[in-house]
């Protein structure tokens, strides 16, 4: 508890009004004692201003809160925050219990916390019951600004995939839920949000992906770790659609993906999945590379919270078989989650740690035999990985008058042992990453105003003949957000100064960001925002050197860092009729970026007369744009027996060269490189390996014990990808990629369906169909996508806070 701080904000109590009247007395024995009888008059009137202080202190009212604070369902609240009313300053947390305990001169509290309405309280109310604010119209995000906010206030485009949406599907990787959200794709893992990126196999990404606001890239690829992450306990994803690197960093030249966890409870709680079933047989013969064999997959997943000796704690357990679709691609994991926390609520402080263990082998595929046998790798030949993979994130965060502040840090290892068969090509990589971000929060609700600064650090070092031996990264940056409200106005501003250095290179460079939100109407609101994003090469694309079959991927320690800027318009309106919540979202966007990181075919090897190797290169490719719309409605339904929610989505994008000629290289056979000159289909100039439109949908539909749900992605072609792939050197050793471009198998539309019973509170079942037509159809060049598969998940769930 505070101690006396000033005389009209007192944590008053009797034994600090005993002490201070203790004082006085003290202090007017003094006076008279020392002070001479010509300063009289002085005299008397310090002891009448001591007397009238002591005796307003002792006459002030005290008021006890003790207590607990629950949601609807009797489980704790941790966290909470009780604060001063008409004071920007918090003034007691919550602790594992949802318990509360102190005293004050205040006979009114303000309580609120992330996800639920914001009320009084009075003193003497031992049992506070929060109401859930999670209405469609009044979503509560924090990716934006790093705080709790509504999505509807937020200067620039969000999009939010709700846990039931991520379990009802029953995804095995966190990337199936984040492919089915509309303007994003993933291809070869890597994320890409409105064509803000091409294909670049295993090499930076231009979006950042964040579990708990803790970067989850690898340290010497720079690309996200998605079978690293959690699909158990999962509370929700946020994503942010467009350049976000002044407060996310330099992956974040393209959006931001925040998959946020689950956090303890009081009251224990255990669920168990265990799903199981096949791909079937595609419909072409020539492509049943095992014959009438069907690959079978099987998952275990296990997730339990509760509180043990007042320390939050949660654990997560995923075992996977995925004998996968293609030759040699393939998935056996096991992977364990622990977290602990502690909640200090007379201190506002809370500590915690969460850690991260993955042990298994996988296959992978990165091109097809031909078109006839477009499920069967390259020549045949299967590389394995032997992956081992530990992170341990220590955090605390502790509350101080006006301010919050927060540390996370993150300590994560990677292992992997590499068997591809050529003893001569080792692949093996092994690396570590050292991530720490101080931040500090500012808030002064009675003036509308926030700040939020930070600063990071991020060391790696990688060793491993598949980047050149060792190569130490390093990353610091410092931050600075505000955000203002005046009446209907929300304004954002930021700025951020980043510091990178591979081995003995380095450079810095300053982004900025603004936004602003204008509230029209009740449901209407305007936005507009500027970002600007920044990427320094990843230590994969600089130094990798590696060879699939005939094909080799060579480093380019000269690249260069790609900058890039987003300019965004939108409207969201909500509306709400007969029991119906819906929220309309509408913008235009334009990317532009210079420098940008493209993979590029080319000979880049060459001793004449015949003795050449042919492979992709990472190069900077020039200047180029992206424009575009997307149109959003998410809706949402709920009765007594029924719950009905879903969205529709379409994007519509142009993205182009604006330097078409320009050399950018030149092989070893001297021939120059360009855009124009790599290019299969140079109309419009449009950018290599991007579709111009996407649509997206999904419905869940619960009828009392019944479940049902429907998805639907379609993808126009594809037209332009390296021209290497339909005529030259890839088209004579990997054929066919022109006649899957005829047959515009990058044009298509997938339907997938589920269906569900709840036999108890407690035990339930799923069924779910993926691609139900069966359609053939491909992601990119040479590389065919998943044919129908079929799954059954049986979940038992134990919670004992119902």
């Amino acid at each position: 508890m505070s101690g006396l701080q000033t005389w009209a904000d007192t944590d008053t109590n009797p034994n600090t009004a005993i002490s201070e009247l203790t004082k006085t007395f003290f202090i007017l024995i003094a006076l008279n004692t020392f002070v001479k009888n010509e300063y009289m008059g002085i005299r008397l009137v310090t002891q009448v201003v001591f007397v009238l202080m002591t005796l307003s202190l002792w006459g002030q009212d005290v008021f006890s809160y003790k207590g607990r604070v629950v949601n609807k369902e009797g489980e704790s609240i941790v966290g909470a925050q009780f604060t001063l009313e008409g004071m920007d300053r918090v003034f007691y947390l919550t602790d594992e219990n949802g318990s509360f305990d102190f005293q004050t001169d205040r006979q009114t509290m303000i309580l609120n916390q992330m996800g639920y309405k914001t009320q009084t309280v009075k003193s003497g109310e031992a049992l506070i019951i929060m109401e859930d604010e999670t209405s469609l119209l009044n979503a509560i995000v924090v990716t934006e600004n790093k705080r709790e906010t509504q999505l509807k206030n937020a200067t620039i485009s969000m999009e939010i995939i709700s846990p039931d949406l991520i379990s009802n599907t029953a995804p095995t990787n966190m990337e199936e839920s984040i492919g089915r959200i509309s303007g994003v794709q993933v291809v070869d893992n890597q994320p890409n949000i409105r064509s803000g990126s091409g294909w670049s196999y295993g090499a930076g990404s231009r979006v950042q992906v964040l579990v708990d606001g803790v970067p989850m890239l690898s340290g010497d690829a720079g690309q996200p770790l998605w079978t690293f992450v959690p699909t158990e306990g999962i509370e929700g994803v946020e994503i942010i659609k467009g350049a976000s690197s002044v407060i996310y960093g330099s992956s974040a030249l393209n959006g931001v993906i925040n998959i946020k966890t689950k956090k303890s409870k009081s009251k224990p709680f255990t669920q168990v999945s265990v799903s199981g079933g096949f791909y079937d047989l595609p419909k072409r013969e020539s492509l049943r590379y095992r014959g009438r064999k069907r690959n079978s997959l099987s998952n275990i997943t296990a997730y339990h919270t509760g509180l043990y000796n007042g320390i939050g704690v949660t654990a997560g357990l995923n075992m996977l078989n995925d004998e996968g679709y293609k030759m040699g691609d393939y998935d056996k994991r096991v992977r364990g989650t622990l977290g602990l926390r502690k909640v200090f609520g007379k201190k506002n402080l809370i500590v915690g740690l969460n850690s991260t263990y993955q042990s298994g082998t996988s296959g992978s595929f990165l091109l097809w035999e031909n078109y006839n046998l477009g499920y069967t790798a390259l020549d045949s030949s299967t590389t394995d990985n032997i992956v081992s993979r530990v992170s341990i994130d220590p955090y605390i965060k502790w509350q101080k008058g006006k301010f919050n502040h927060s540390l996370n840090t993150r300590y994560l290892v990677v292992n992997n042992e590499v068997d591809n068969g050529d003893s001569a090509n080792d692949q093996s990589n092994f690396s570590d990453l050292v991530y720490a971000e101080y931040q500090l929060q500012l808030a002064l609700p009675k003036k509308k105003f926030n700040a939020t600064a930070g600063l990071v650090a991020i060391n790696s070092v990688t060793r491993s003949p598949l980047y050149l031996g060792k190569q130490k990264a390093s990353n610091y940056a410092t931050y600075l957000q505000l955000e203002k409200v005046w009446n209907r106005l929300t304004a954002t501003g930021g700025a951020r100064y980043e510091y990178f250095k591979l081995n003995d290179r380095s450079e810095a460079k300053p982004v900025f960001r603004a936004g602003l939100n204008y509230k029209l109407a009740q449901y209407t609101f305007l936005r507009s925002s500027f970002g600007q994003g920044y990427r320094f090469p990843s230590i994969a694309e600089s130094f990798i050197s590696t060879s699939v079959g005939p094909i080799t991927i060579f480093p380019n320690n000269n690249l260069q860092s790609e900058t890039g800027s987003n300019i965004e318009f939108g409207v969201k309106q909500g509306l709400e009729f007969k029991g119906w919540q819906l929220m309309l979202d509408a913008a235009i966007f334009q990317m532009d970026y210079e420098n940008m990181m493209e993979f590029t075919f080319g000979i880049w090897e060459f001793t004449p007369p015949f003795d050449f190797k042919a492979g992709f290169r990472t190069l900077n490719t020039g200047k180029t744009r992206v424009q575009g719309s997307e149109f959003n409605i998410g809706f949402q339904k709920k009765l007594k027996d029924i719950d009905i929610q879903g969205f529709v989505g379409v994007t519509l994008t142009r993205s182009e060269s604006l330097s078409p000629n320009e050399i950018i290289a030149q092989d070893s056979t001297g021939q120059l490189i360009s855009y124009a000159s790599t290019s299969s289909d140079t109309f419009g100039y449009g950018l290599k390996y991007r579709p111009r439109n996407l649509a997206k949908a999904d419905v869940m539909f619960k009828y009392k014990k019944w479940r049902f749900g429907a998805g639907l992605v379609y993808q126009s072609q594809m037209k332009n990808v390296d021209l290497a792939f339909t005529e030259g050197i890839i088209a004579a050793v990997i054929p066919g990629v022109q006649e899957s471009i005829d047959k515009k198998l990058t044009e298509y539309m997938l339907i997938n369906a589920r269906i569900g019973y709840a036999f108890s509170n407690s035990l339930s079942t799923n069924f779910l169909v993926s691609n139900i037509s069966n359609k053939e159809y491909a992601i990119r060049p040479a590389d065919l996508g998943a044919p129908r598969s079929v799954r059954l998940q049986v979940t038992y769930t134990l919670d004992k806070s119902k």
